[in-house]
């Protein structure tokens, strides 16, 4: 070798340091186990987790309307809430008789931290809570409580209360699982004694309802009273007077008139059986359930079950399923069915295994590439680095916290193409260096090989990391989901640069030291060689092509402005969308890319909710969920459905982030639909719930005023709706009738279903006014009626039967019948009886009024709110919004209300209701808004960093301006690859142009170290630029389809397919013009900024001495 050893920089030393160690093989050893160890035991979810304290308080005050509510409750929690550090916003509604103000924290704050600080701020300030309302309640909203499985017993015959005890029996062996945490039983009626009193009986007994209670209450009594002292023993006494069952309740002496005794059992049927609930569920099997009686609806209930927070859903679930087959045998009665309706364990096990499957692929077909290439031995050295590496990352993925997820995999994924390169860089030079002539000292060679690429391949790695760290700070919940991002791939450059000074070189001594391995060198080319190689074809390619470039200032012109405008005409794909002739509200152009926040998923569940008119019955609302049933079964891709009437069906993190969690009523049913598995089917859940939705317009015609809607599992973090206006402004009627206006153009704007708003339909109720006056010479309170009516129709709770076999509260109920209490006669016809014990009709004290009930009043951060929304069935929420935007802004209402639209520039804007009338908007547009900004930032100051990173390295401020002009370049590829794929420009693809920025400034780096090389050894400016090109040429193609291989696993995958064809289409394109753009660029600044020196005469004929 001519040239005199350069001075030990962190890779020779790391090499000179391991090359010999026996702990290197011990370190490989250790890595592995540790990998494999955490691949085990790391805890696997589908998704990242995402902490967003959250609480709801509930305040009641009996007898309230919503605006007092609003003013005394409602409004003074949001202000006493809003003070507190880290709260990011706060919702209220408040309607007859109580309010919920809904407390949502910054996310990633601390749960328990924040809710103890909630609790203390509502404790302290109790005092200003209105006289008349009660103890406030907290509820907290704990993602962890959201159902990791779900379990459906069905039976054709058995009643939902059998099932419930059923139920209640299983739950009560799987609660003990260890990592289980929340449970309980949804559907089915508890068992009760119910007593259905006879109003006229009671009246002909004279006996008032009132006087029932203090009856019951007292018959059902035990305490121990003492102990009983004889001699030296001591016996505790007990009195035991509890009511066992419905005949013992049925016995009770309720009175005396006239020296007859009247027993409980004369004036009511006493009965032991289902309670009366205000919900119904049923199940029923699909045409995908094979085997199965299809389409028949049976009674059903669901067992939920969380797990607790920090632990492997794969390991709860599985263990509780174990738990399950033990107990089938005896705690299921024949004829039970048990069903897995929700299973997030076998979910997340099977998208994790699913992408270690990819990963495995993508590994080999690098590996497969790296052997066509480089050969066998140098293949074999540098694919034993990416097992280590993954396993370093798995490691410090247990160590951190991070449990291993869809998008830890795609981490890994994205970093294989980026992690090689390091060991490639390293391998090669130590094979030109063995190649380049006979080696006295293989050891000392190979260290100084690797020496001579360190600082290069040290700054290109840190440009790498530069570009993806940024990403760490995006906010809001995209945050926490993209984390794994910014964390993985920096590990993993790190470690595979680490490995590649450390294990690259000691596999070199083991592999290529022996004599024939040097002689099989001795007579190979390295690539970089076989690039300079004259008669190589890519070298002459290449040099046929960038040669005439550089002599001919015409010809290098032309190309510049080719390159400029295909970027502009790759810039005008997704700008198309915008602007295309035919207007944002309607079907995509074909010519252009779609923009949206993130692609629809392929999963195997959806959910249908039911929304019947205010004031329609249990009845009326099953009636439809049942006719949405019939439909359900005929389509051929439903394994099952679960219908649950006057109530939510089990939460998922959707659901919670909706608040379907605090929705109940008589007009209110879902239906969770799952379906057969993505693997099984070729048609995407999305196209399924399209052709539901156009299924169901029968059953809306059927059901006029009746809204039925889909909404799909989102993939990434939820919102309250997709598409979602907020009307503010000083009057609250005036937005309630805006809403209506609103909605309508919502119904005109292509591609939206589920539209709705916040605004209930309008409907009635009895209003019974008490004479004062009259009630007062009554000897008659006003409390009294109200005690006396709300037993009369809603029932009253008179204790609990004992029975010691029970696993829940079985409930003496005392209530009327429902014929009894139809009508506002029926309940003016109530006897009552005053202080005196005269009894009197309370016609005669009271009149019965039929009034509008008053309707609910929302609010967000203190300001009254009106909520129009809907779900995009085709397009995306951006065209949506846009068009909406245009037709609403500034536009006169049918009220004569104009509003002024905002929210869509990338800071929020704070809502006002002092004058005037504004509509921000909301939903996927403001999360798609936060996220692309946040992004944009990250990429901004990623360039930024890097930028100060090549100054210093190259000591120049315009060279690192050449060094990166390659990145623009990567978007002449990315759009026309989302063109070409069919694939919307989203989230994901933005992460991986800010993955390109780190490529292809790697490659530009280790170009312009070749240019910069060649020049310090005498070459002219014209034969360095060329030869540099031709002689990376190979190494950079190498890099560059390591990246593309690795990626091509995951285009196919619904969320993260953009980021694929981002790396895939990006890098080709990049690779390329990288090659010519960028030496081009160097040689025009060469020539007109610095003074022209005669360029130095190579010292000697031979091939130069080549650095990376």
């Amino acid at each position: 070798m001519a040239e005199h050893a350069a001075p030990m920089n962190s890779a020779g030393k790391l090499a000179r340091a391991f090359i010999e160690s026996k702990i290197t093989a011990l370190i490989m050893v250790g890595l592995t186990l540790a990998g494999v160890l955490a691949l085990l035991v790391t805890p696997r979810e589908y998704n990242p987790q995402i902490v967003v304290p959250a609480a709801n308080i509930i305040v009641a005050k009996p007898g309230a309307g919503p605006q007092e509510i609003q003013n005394l409750v409602v409004k003074p929690l949001e202000a006493i809430m809003a003070s507190m550090s880290g709260v990011d916003h706060t919702y209220g509604y408040a309607t007859n008789d109580f309010g919920v103000v809904t407390v949502q924290f910054k996310v990633g704050e601390d749960q328990e931290k924040s809710l103890v600080k909630m609790y203390n701020q509502l404790m302290q300030n109790l005092d200003r809570i209105p006289p008349g309302a009660m103890q406030p309640v907290i509820k907290p909203i704990n993602v962890d409580d959201v159902p990791i499985l779900t379990l459906t017993l069905s039976s054709a015959t058995l009643n939902g209360m059998q099932l419930r005890d059923v139920g209640e029996k299983v739950l009560a062996h799987l609660r003990n699982v260890p990592g289980v945490s929340f449970t309980e039983v949804v559907g089915g009626a508890p068992r009760a004694v119910n007593v259905a009193i006879s109003p006229s009986k009671l009246a002909a007994a004279g006996i008032p309802l009132e006087q029932l209670d203090k009856i019951l209450q007292g018959s059902n009594a035990a305490a121990p009273i003492g102990n009983l002292v004889d001699g030296n023993k001591v016996t505790p006494v007990r009195i035991d007077s509890f009511l066992g069952n419905a005949q013992q309740v049925g016995d009770i002496l309720i009175g005396a008139p006239n020296g007859k005794p009247v027993y409980l059992k004369d004036v009511a049927k006493v009965t032991e059986g289902p309670e009366q609930v205000d919900d119904l569920s049923h199940f029923a099997w699909g045409l995908a359930a094979k085997g199965k009686p299809q389409g028949q609806e049976m009674s059903a209930v669901t067992l939920a079950i969380a797990k607790k927070s920090g632990t492997n859903a794969v390991v709860v679930v599985h263990d509780v399923l174990a738990k399950l087959s033990e107990i089938e045998s005896y705690a299921l009665p024949q004829g039970v069915h048990v069903t897995i309706t929700r299973d997030d364990g076998h979910k997340a096990n099977e998208a994790v295994n699913t992408l270690v499957e990819h990963l495995g692929i993508a590994i080999v077909s690098v590996s497969l590439l790296l052997w066509f290439f480089l050969g066998w031995r140098e293949a074999g050295i540098v694919t034993l680095t990416v097992p280590l590496t993954l396993f370093a990352v798995l490691t410090v993925d247990l160590i951190v916290g991070q449990s291993i997820n869809r998008i830890t995999l795609f981490a890994l994924i994205l970093s294989l193409g980026l992690l090689v390169d390091g060991a490639i860089v390293v391998i090669e030079n130590i094979h030109r260096h063995l190649h380049g002539g006979p080696v006295k000292n293989f050891n000392r060679t190979v260290i100084q090989a690797t020496n001579e690429i360190g600082n290069p391949t040290n700054m290109a790695t840190l440009a790498v990391i530069l570009a993806f760290v940024p990403m760490a700070f995006v906010s809001g919940m995209m945050g926490p989901f993209m984390r794994p991002i910014p964390i993985n791939v920096p590990v993993a450059m790190i470690a595979s640069l680490i490995l590649a000074y450390t294990v690259v070189p000691w596999a070199a001594r083991l592999w290529l030291s022996k004599k024939a391995m040097r002689e099989a060198l001795a007579h190979s080319s390295s690539l970089e060689e076989e690039g300079a190689h004259k008669q190589d074809k890519l070298h002459t390619a290449y040099l046929k092509m960038i040669e005439p470039l550089l002599r001919n200032r015409v010809q290098r012109n032309l190309m510049f402005l080719a390159v400029l405008l295909l970027l502009i005409a790759a810039m005008l794909m997704p700008a198309w969308q915008f602007i295309r002739p035919s207007g944002m509200n309607g079907p995509l152009s074909a010519l252009g890319v779609e923009l949206k926040m993130l692609p629809n998923d392929n999963t195997n569940t959806f959910l249908v909710q039911v929304d019947t008119p205010a004031g329609s019955t249990l009845e009326r609302t099953d009636q439809v969920a049942r006719a949405v049933g019939d439909v359900l079964a005929t389509n051929p891709y439903v394994v099952d459905y679960q219908t649950f009437v006057g109530q939510a069906a089990p939460i998922d993190f959707a659901s919670l982030v909706r608040g379907d969690m605090l929705k109940r009523g008589d007009n209110f049913a879902q239906i969770r639909v799952n379906l057969v598995g993505k693997d099984e089917r070729s048609v995407e859940s999305h196209a399924i719930v399209q052709k539901l939705y156009e299924q169901l317009a029968p059953v809306r015609a059927r059901f006029p005023s009746t809204f039925i809607k889909l909404f799909e599992t989102p993939p990434g973090p939820p919102v309250r709706a997709q598409v979602m206006a907020e009307l503010y402004g000083p009057s609250y009627d005036t937005l309630r009738s805006s809403a209506k206006d609103v909605l309508g153009d919502f119904d005109k704007t292509y591609g939206l279903m589920n539209q709705d708003d916040s605004v209930t339909s309008t409907s009635s109720e009895y209003r019974i006014k008490i004479d004062r006056q009259k009630a007062a010479m009554s000897g008659i309170v006003p409390g009294q009626i109200i005690q006396l009516l709300h037993n009369y129709v809603s029932g009253l709770k008179v204790g609990a039967v004992h029975d010691s076999n029970a696993l829940e509260p079985v409930n003496i109920i005392v209530r009327v019948p429902r014929a009894d209490r139809q009508s506002p006669q029926q309940l003016l016809d109530v006897p009552i009886q005053n202080a005196q014990g005269k009894v009197i009709p309370l016609s005669s004290i009271a009149t019965v009024e039929k009034t509008t009930l008053a309707k609910p009043i929302y609010s967000r951060d203190q300001h009254p709110v009106v909520y129009v929304g809907g779900e995009m069935i085709h397009s995306s929420p951006v065209y949506a919004t846009l068009s909406l935007n245009s037709m609403l802004d500034g536009k006169k209402l049918a009220n004569g209300t104009t509003f002024t639209t905002g929210n869509l520039g990338f800071t929020e804007t704070p809502a006002s209701d002092l004058k005037g009338y504004q509509l921000l908007w909301g939903g996927e547009m403001r999360l798609t808004l936060d996220v692309f900004r946040d992004l944009g930032a990250a990429f901004m100051v990623a360039l930024v960093f890097i930028y100060l990173l090549l100054v210093a390295y190259y000591k120049s401020f315009l060279l690192p301006v050449i060094v990166m002009g390659a990145i623009p370049l990567t978007l002449i590829g990315v759009f026309p690859g989302h063109w070409i794929t069919h694939q919307s420009f989203t989230a994901t693809s933005m992460i991986g142009v800010i993955a390109l920025a780190g490529v292809v400034v790697r490659n530009s780096l280790l170009l312009i170290d070749f240019i910069l090389d060649y020049r310090a050894r005498g070459y002219s400016l014209q034969e360095s630029v060329a030869q540099a090109g031709a002689v990376r040429l190979r190494p950079i193609l190498l890099t560059a389809l390591a990246i593309m291989f690795g990626s091509a696993i995951m285009v196919s995958d619904p969320v993260f397919g953009g980021l694929a064809v981002s790396l895939i289409f990006g890098t080709l394109l990049s690779t390329i013009l990288t090659l010519i753009v960028i030496p081009l660029l160097y040689y025009v600044w060469q020539v007109r900024v610095k003074p022209k020196v005669p360029p130095k005469a190579p010292a000697a004929p031979a091939e130069p001495v080549l650095t990376t």
